[in-house]
């Protein structure tokens, strides 16, 4: 990117959102997996601001240390908070951030309230702005029920001449459908001249940023539209019930380019996919599933019904059956994980694998073809090709003070009801019989037995 196409992008987060009925600032409630504010930064970030200045008012404190901690390195290096002394609307807003926004050629701003827009739509926003060279440039949409929606008039060159908002509309304005969607890209001399004079409006006496884009018009600026082929990427969210739709929304959305792109979702209106997943073709999606995060799914898995595949990576060919949850965890080619599994973060399941039901793993490397079917817990454990896992068997893998590491070799056969207390190595080959407590390496090729002998008395006869 040129130092002239170099922007900041602005996010509007100070609002205080009376319609959710909440103590936790509207910004911060979660849509999905991510709370609005999150999820428009994320979005925004992928475009290459060279700043993102989220401007914070209503619980201020509490809006930037959320944001700190859920967004990755990468993003909060590039964040600058500025709060909004007077709450009186997005054109103040920007007027008080303008001493950071100048420091730039041009501003995207957006709000943070907003975020069902499509990462590649403000991708090609911005390109548009880029292409034609406007002062400003917003996002437009058609509306069959523009409603409240500012209305936009344009000239006969098909430039926008005005934004009228609804209460002041005639009759003829009243029957535009395009409306503003609240999304703007500017250049920033024609910002700060324009927001310099704006006037406090309504009964609230707030200043508006629509009439900042008027008044670039008035001193002879252009002002663009760049319309929205999809109405729903303008949605703003004010109510709990705007929340409930809008995952509805994003759902469907993801739903209908998995299928588009050859992926099998069996009941998209019972299927939760966050919009980072990646799916590959010929893979089935059965209801209930809630795949989470940044996950990656390969071709020609099964997945389901039921259950939770949070921020992992599932290669070609794998199964993941009913009512399962995996987190942080990769599972290799041709692997097959439950009924009722868990998979703890950092586990990794290798090719052709089998980890059954009511089995737990954590933080351990399974070998190829190894099996683990049934009532089992693996911790800390660095386990080799075709290991063979007893029913109940354990590793013991914290002393109460250190987590410590289980070896198992290759082939080895771990009995039902087995201990292994580590640090411990069993052996290439070895076995433990069942219901031993294994507190010292097995050679490769012994049999381990840890267990007392049974003794067998009878009982004495009470009297009656």
């Amino acid at each position: 990117m040129s130092k002239n196409n170099s922007f900041a992008a602005v996010v509007l987060a100070a609002g205080l959102g009376t319609r959710m009925k909440s103590d936790l600032p509207k910004v911060l409630h979660y849509l999905g997996d991510m709370s609005l504010a999150e999820r428009v930064i994320r979005k925004i970030a992928a475009l290459g601001p060279e700043k993102i200045i989220v401007i914070t008012g209503h619980r201020a404190e509490l809006v930037e240390a959320e944001l700190r901690k859920c967004l990755g390195a990468g993003i909060t290096e590039k964040l600058v908070f500025v709060r909004q002394k007077l709450l009186k609307g997005s054109g103040r807003a920007v007027q008080e951030a303008m001493p950071e926004i100048r420091k730039y050629p041009n501003a995207l701003v957006i709000c943070g309230d907003a975020p069902l827009f499509r990462a590649e739509t403000a991708k090609k926003m911005f390109g548009y702005y880029i292409k034609h060279a406007p002062d400003c440039v917003i996002m437009t949409a058609e509306l069959a029920e523009p409603g409240s929606y500012g209305r936009i008039k344009r000239d006969h060159a098909g430039s926008v001449a005005a934004i009228v908002e609804a209460a002041d509309a005639d009759a003829w304005e009243k029957a535009i459908k395009e409306v503003n969607s609240g999304t703007y890209f500017f250049r920033v001399k024609a910002l700060a001249n324009a927001v310099r004079n704006l006037k406090k409006k309504g009964s609230k006496g707030e200043f508006y940023l629509t009439d900042a884009v008027e008044n670039i018009i008035a001193a002879g600026g252009k002002a663009a539209a760049f319309k929205l082929s999809d109405p729903t990427e303008m949605t703003g969210i004010n109510s709990r019930g705007d929340l409930a739709a809008a995952y509805a929304m994003l759902n469907r959305r993801k739903a209908a380019d998995l299928m588009a792109a050859g992926v099998t979702i069996v009941d998209p209106a019972n299927t939760y996919i966050e919009e980072s997943a990646v799916i590959g073709r010929d893979t089935v999606i059965y209801p209930g599933v809630f795949i989470k995060g940044v996950s990656v799914i390969g071709k020609g898995c099964k997945i389901g019904p039921c259950g939770v595949i949070d921020s992992c990576q599932i290669d070609d060919g794998a199964v993941v059956k009913y009512s399962c949850a995996l987190e942080s965890s990769r599972v290799r080619a041709g692997a097959i994980v439950g009924p009722f599994a868990r998979l703890r973060p950092l586990s990794d399941i290798g090719p052709a694998a089998e980890i059954g039901n009511f089995a737990e793993v954590k933080k351990s490397r399974i070998g190829r073809g190894s099996k683990m079917h049934h009532h089992s817990y693996v911790g800390d454990t660095e386990m080799g090709e075709k290991v063979n896992i007893g029913a109940g068997t354990i590793t013991c893998n914290y002393d109460g003070v250190n987590k410590n590491r289980t070896v198992i070799g290759a082939g080895a056969f771990i009995g039902s009801n087995t201990n292994l207390v580590a640090p411990v190595t069993i052996g290439a080959g070895a076995y433990t019989a069942a219901g031993s407590t294994i507190t010292e390496n097995v050679p490769g090729g012994a049999l381990a037995i840890a267990r007392a002998r049974q003794v067998v008395k009878q009982l004495k006869k009470r009297s009656k």
